[in-house]
């Protein structure tokens, strides 16, 4: 196991690194090179090339919000205490370099292996192997206001060449899937490796984007996303002798970017061919002190519940088409506009193996923070679900049964339409049902369904100017363990 693991993580970093040194148009020795941005000597952003009249995005704007009245703003607070100060500043200096940077092709290269750069710089500090900063490893805020710095600066950059609306657009895509490891995704050539595929999400309901005034929102973390940077690149031994893999990325709280089909054109080329992946678990936070393995997924994302980009998809829209997911259509074999009911299906199921993670108990050796004891978190398996009886009808019909295995809960009405999932209409469920939706269309036999995890936001009284505290950390590794107990039952039962 120790050498498999040592060898997939050193095929994953040389194969990185000689990527990012390809891109810079190096001819270093790549022996002696590092997936960490090289510092450089001045803290500032290079405004040299920056157009600063160009307002950040709504979720940029939150890199003002701060903890505390007259205080630093929390975005720079976190980034300092992580020693992820340095991204936008080497950033700013690429994009910059016009003795470089002469082309969009030039920067496609640079803006790739930035995001990739910083992707592995949060794992690796995650997993203890870069640590810089005073707050813990098991942190995961850093990654996400260090891209929003990043895509700040790409935004506001004037380069030395035309760059269409087009073009920046595509440069802004490409950073987003390269930060968030969805272009680092890489498995060993071995037939007795076991592979898997998990995602997490980033930390959202941060609060008023700009506001002057004190917001504890503003340091919320998403544990899902803890998660995932801390099992990228794990290994399981398993009884038989072979060894399972695990490699992970996170998706954005935006509808947009699923609509664009961010997850499906990350994963999909993992779910085909003879080296498919044997499961794919999305992951997020949702329970209040409970893992939900998430039952059915619903083929809508309506809810009065914004997105980290200020978008709100209504619940009450006129009609169920309205609120449809609908995956691309390169992906599904077929245009799903204009609308048709049932293409793609309503509803997913999870095919995670139910009994045997129930049967685990995951949470036996792990300590709840709220109760100071053994024993963990719950897990349940999540069976309601809620319908559209009439599709052209915006009244609901419940199924709130909670199913005891080995008991099969009950299926959806023939002919109705989604309205909730078991893990709600938001992008949790949607994340969910992108991914079960994949494993119906490419192959049915890999394991595919969505965990809630609990929310780890918890801080303790008095605590809120502290970006950080006891409580808080406990709650994040508690889940993030048990969470690894979860997988490690989901793997044993490949």
């Amino acid at each position: 196991m120790r050498s498999l693991k040592h060898r997939t993580q050193r095929v994953k970093r040389l194969s990185l690194i000689a990527l990012i040194a390809i891109m810079a148009g190096c001819q270093k020795d790549l022996s002696n090179s590092s997936l960490q941005a090289p510092l450089i000597n001045t803290p500032l952003w290079n405004s040299n090339c920056l157009d600063t009249a160009i307002l950040p995005s709504y979720e940029e704007q939150r890199l003002k919000n701060v903890l505390v009245l007259n205080g630093k703003p929390f975005a720079t607070q976190i980034l300092e205490a992580s020693g992820f100060d340095r991204f936008a500043p080497q950033f700013s200096h690429d994009l910059c370099d016009i003795q470089t940077i002469k082309s969009f092709d030039d920067s496609q290269r640079l803006v790739k292996s930035a995001g990739i750069a910083l992707w592995q710089a949060a794992v690796n500090r995650v997993q203890g192997q870069e640590i810089q900063g005073t707050v813990p490893q098991s942190d995961d805020r850093m990654l996400y206001w260090a891209r929003l710095q990043m895509t700040l600066i790409l935004r506001q950059w004037k380069p030395s060449f035309t760059l269409t609306q087009t073009q920046r657009e595509e440069l802004q895509w490409i950073l987003e899937r390269a930060s968030r490891g969805q272009y680092s995704i890489l498995f060993p050539s071995d037939s007795h490796v076991k592979t898997i595929i998990i995602s997490g999400f980033d930390p959202f309901t941060l609060g008023t984007p700009g506001a002057d005034h004190p917001s504890t929102k503003i340091r919320i973390g998403n544990p899902s996303g803890a998660i995932a940077l801390a099992l990228d690149g794990k290994t399981f031994k398993l009884p038989d002798g072979s060894t399972a893999v695990i490699q992970t990325y996170l998706l954005p709280v935006n509808y947009s970017d699923f609509q664009k089909g961010m997850q499906e054109y990350t994963v999909a080329p993992f779910f085909q061919g003879k080296d498919h992946v044997l499961a794919s678990i999305t992951m997020s936070q949702g329970g209040k002190g409970v893992f939900w393995i998430e039952n059915w997924h619903g083929r809508y994302h309506a809810t009065n519940f914004a997105d980290n980009a200020g978008r709100i998809i209504p619940a009450t829209l006129p009609s169920v088409e309205d609120a449809s997911i609908d995956p691309p259509a390169d992906i599904l074999g077929y245009n799903p506009r204009p609308w048709v009911q049932d293409k793609p299906k309503q509803f997913t199921v999870t095919s995670l193996p139910v009994n045997a993670i129930l049967a685990a108990h995951t949470g036996k050796s792990i300590v709840n923070p709220e109760t100071a004891k053994l024993g963990g978190y719950d897990v349940i398996w999540h069976t309601p679900y809620s319908v559209f009886p009439d599709c052209q009808k915006m009244t609901t019909q419940d199924f709130n049964s909670e199913a005891p295995p080995p008991k099969i809960p009950a299926a959806p009405l023939a002919n109705a339409c989604a309205q909730k999932g078991s893990g709600g209409n938001y992008l949790s469920n949607e994340s969910g049902y992108r991914n079960t939706l994949l494993r119906d269309i490419y192959n049915p036999y890999i394991l595919a369904g969505h965990l809630h995890v609990p929310v780890m936001t918890n801080f303790k009284p008095g605590d809120d100017d502290q970006i950080s505290d006891a409580l808080f950390e406990a709650y994040r590794d508690s889940i993030v363990q048990q969470a690894t107990e979860i997988v490690g039952a989901i793997v044993k039962a490949l």
